[in-house]
């Protein structure tokens, strides 16, 4: 905010009714241009850090360092090796920040932001390893380690570089939910996980293969056609002991949806039962489970809402 308006005054005070002959090379497009994007940056970049807390926010803890941006030009300064699974979920950029007290323990939050609330929800259930805690969307918490959760078109991570007490990470985590916008929703496709059997939070949100290839290994040369415009799922079931996969995409239009599903079955991908479409949407079983029960799970994944 210090910027834009210093940047603010000097156009005012160059305005045409001065007759200066610099101000009105400055006044030209390109300068004009050049000055409201020095404004939106330094904007956009203020307003993230402002979400995190500052030192006196929270008892008794204090800002270890000044806060980190990173943006898609350097975020591989802070994930070495990995930026391109955050890019597939329309990464805009993230802040970090460190805190301490007067223990030294340090608590480390991650504000990440991102395109949509459905690729905040995306990257929030990429990682997902903890219990449910009632912050934030779909709030998680590993007991001394770990507190994350999503909220608008954000992810958050509030994480202790040792162990942590459980009180100062929910309050950390607590504050900024706060300070976030509110609300995000679910993504639809969502709901058209079959329950019976899924895996108690066991499914991943996504938009293109880099996301899943822990799990299922498709080739890795997008024989599916999937890119930003396409949503979604791949769900863990637990049938007879056996865990398989569920893999339910939805494309663009019926006819991108036709040409992933011929594709996959002529691809010969290791762990393939079934595999069918419907309108839009391809859905597709892995894993070690009999034809029949592949079958049903693609009859209620692709059934009409």
């Amino acid at each position: 905010m210090i910027i834009s308006a210093i940047i603010w005054g000097a156009f005012w005070r160059l305005r045409p009714n001065t007759c200066n002959l610099k101000m009105n090379k400055l006044l030209r497009p390109g300068y004009l241009f050049f000055l409201f994007l020095l404004v939106g940056c330094s904007s956009q970049a203020a307003a993230l850090t402002d979400f995190l807390p500052k030192t006196g926010t929270i008892p008794n803890w204090t800002l270890a360092e000044e806060a980190r941006v990173y943006n898609r030009d350097n975020l591989f300064d802070m994930v070495d090796g990995q930026a391109d699974a955050f890019f597939v979920y329309g990464f805009e950029q993230v802040a970090t920040q460190r805190y301490q007290n007067a223990t030294g323990t340090i608590l480390e939050v991650a504000l990440w932001q991102l395109a949509t609330p459905a690729d905040a929800y995306g990257l929030f259930t990429s990682g997902r390893a903890g219990q449910p805690i009632a912050i934030g969307n779909d709030g998680e918490a590993d007991p001394g380690s770990r507190i994350a959760f999503w909220q608008d078109r954000y992810y958050v991570q509030v994480y202790g570089r040792q162990q942590a007490a459980d009180a100062d990470l929910q309050t950390f985590a607590q504050t900024i939910a706060a300070s976030l916008p509110q609300g995000g929703e679910r993504p639809a496709l969502v709901n058209r996980l079959p329950q019976a059997h899924l895996i108690e939070r066991g499914f991943v949100f996504f938009h293109e293969e880099i996301s899943i290839q822990h799990e299922v290994w498709l080739g890795g040369e997008n024989i599916l056609g999937l890119s930003a415009q396409t949503n979604g799922l791949m769900a863990g079931y637990n049938l007879d002991g056996t865990r398989v996969h569920l893999l339910v995409i939805q494309y663009p239009d019926a006819k991108a949806a036709s040409s992933g599903l011929a594709a996959l079955k002529a691809g010969q991908v290791d762990g393939l039962v079934a595999a069918d479409g419907r309108d839009n949407l391809l859905g597709a079983v892995f894993g070690q489970v009999d034809l029949a029960e592949a079958n049903h799970l693609l009859v209620q994944a692709l059934a009409n809402e």
